[in-house]
């Protein structure tokens, strides 16, 4: 009996010694006055206190082993691989966020050595956060690119060999993730290079390497280690969606016909986010979008925010009082909505830094020009962010748009967007003489539908 009972102590001993590996992660951020970092992951964000002097310190309960990001600002952020057990002190400085940060404690050699393999990369491309530099990696001619591409990875394999990494799920997670990374510029060249040479049918040679739909997009130990796998099979199972018109499939459909091959819960849920642009005021299948979202993800965030779109879109409806804005007109003061009370009011949500939205300014202008007169006002809102307030003013004088032009208060958290559930743009609406919906999505400018919907109201 007293042997029975020293055994259940030991494995009761053994249990709670078990439940006590602590993951830490300390240290200074100089020059901040930032209150808190961010630490974001797969369905996982913990914002932790920053004090005056830049310090931080947290215990972390994580629900995965594998890559996160240390977010300052959404200009200053960087991987961290973190397993159970790390005990991670970081130095940096908030002026050089990424190039001054060194680590020490356990794992600071595979962290150390992720800062390394980015320099490896800004050696060459410079820094990735400007897209400028991005598009460097993809403005040479196909061959040129692959031999970039393969003495890059030739460079890492060769950092992480030299390293003193003795982390051997580590090394081998990535082994796959340096192959990964190569095969996801690749994916990226065609459209990437096309948008560098001005020329979006642009196709690469036949031979060249690329992965399939076929791709293996369930490894979940890989896409815990790797943001290129993430990155990677999001963007095949976005070609899956939308690549190939079908008559009786929508994009909806393909997407959830993949993700039901799927096994990993995770990975699943992941990808379901790639889908929810599907849920639109276009959409003739709203309810049955939204179980299928709700069917596949465990992400609590993205439940009750895509939760409360619907809601809303449900209540969009033509005839519904329009949600109002009242946001700084360029010339001056305010304008509302309600002080457009008695026209058509046609809204066009856009930003300075969106392509498709400046590829509709050219029509938007011939329509301004031939409905002049009439009983409509042209409204164009800005969602640019603030610090990019005088970049609107001088792309507004500088492209000559005419109609109201207004900059909204929040960008995309301005509060009519949020009840438009904008999640994309550029996105028009038209409003009635009494302030009520015609269309939440209307026509674009460049669509003849456009002037159809227009002649149905009288105008």
């Amino acid at each position: 009996m007293k042997k029975i009972i020293v055994l259940l102590l030991l494995i009761g001993f053994i249990s709670c010694q078990e439940k006590e590996i602590i993951t830490t992660v300390s240290g200074t951020i100089k020059g901040t006055n930032a209150k808190e970092i961010e630490l974001e992951g797969i369905n996982f964000s913990k914002k932790i206190p920053l004090q005056s002097n830049g310090t931080f310190s947290d215990t972390l309960d994580l629900p995965y082993e594998g890559m996160y990001y240390l977010i300052l600002t959404d200009e200053k952020s960087f991987y961290v691989y973190l397993e159970k057990g790390f005990q991670l002190q970081l130095e940096t400085k908030a002026d050089d966020f990424i190039n001054s940060m060194s680590y020490t404690g356990i794992g600071k050699d595979e962290n150390n050595y992720l800062i390394q393999k980015n320099k490896l990369i800004e050696s060459k491309y410079g820094d990735q956060s400007n897209f400028e530099n991005v598009m460097k990696i993809y403005s040479d001619e196909e061959q040129v690119f692959l031999k970039n591409i393969e003495t890059l990875k030739k460079n890492m394999l060769e950092k992480l060999t030299s390293s003193s990494i003795k982390n051997e799920r580590f090394i081998k997670n990535e082994k796959k993730e340096i192959e990964i990374l190569a095969l996801k510029y690749q994916e990226q060249y065609a459209p990437y290079h096309g948008y560098a040479i001005n020329n979006k049918d642009f196709k690469t040679s036949d031979t060249f390497p690329k992965a399939g739909d076929d791709f293996d997009m369930n490894d979940e130990e890989t896409f815990k280690h790797s943001y290129s796998y993430r990155t990677l099979i999001g963007g095949i199972f976005q070609r899956i969606m939308y690549s190939t018109p079908s008559e009786d499939k929508t994009p909806f459909d393909k997407g959830m016909e993949k993700l039901n091959t799927i096994t990993s819960k995770i990975i699943r849920s992941e990808l379901t986010k790639n889908m929810v642009y599907e849920m639109n005021l276009s959409a003739k299948n709203i309810d049955e979008i939204y179980k299928g979202l709700m069917k596949h993800s465990i992400d609590s965030v993205f439940n009750n925010e895509t939760t409360l779109k619907y809601e809303t879109l449900k209540k969009l409806v033509k005839g519904s009082p329009s949600p109002t804005f009242d946001y700084e007109n360029i010339n001056g003061g305010k304008t509302s909505l309600e002080s457009l009370k008695g026209k058509f009011v046609y809204i066009d949500v856009w930003a300075t830094w969106c392509g498709p939205c400046i590829g509709e300014i050219p029509a938007l202008k011939e329509v301004e020009k031939e409905y002049h007169g009439k009983n409509i006002e042209f409204v164009s809102i800005s969602i640019d962010d603030k610090k990019d307030h005088e970049k609107w003013k001088k792309m507004v004088a500088e492209k000559e748009l005419k109609g109201i032009q207004l900059f909204a208060d929040n960008d995309w958290k301005s509060d009519f967007v949020k009840k438009y559930a904008i999640d994309g743009i550029p996105r028009f609406i038209l409003i009635d003489t009494e302030g009520k919906i015609v269309n939440a999505d209307a026509p674009r400018p460049s669509d003849a539908k456009l002037k159809e919907l227009l002649k149905e109201v009288g105008l």
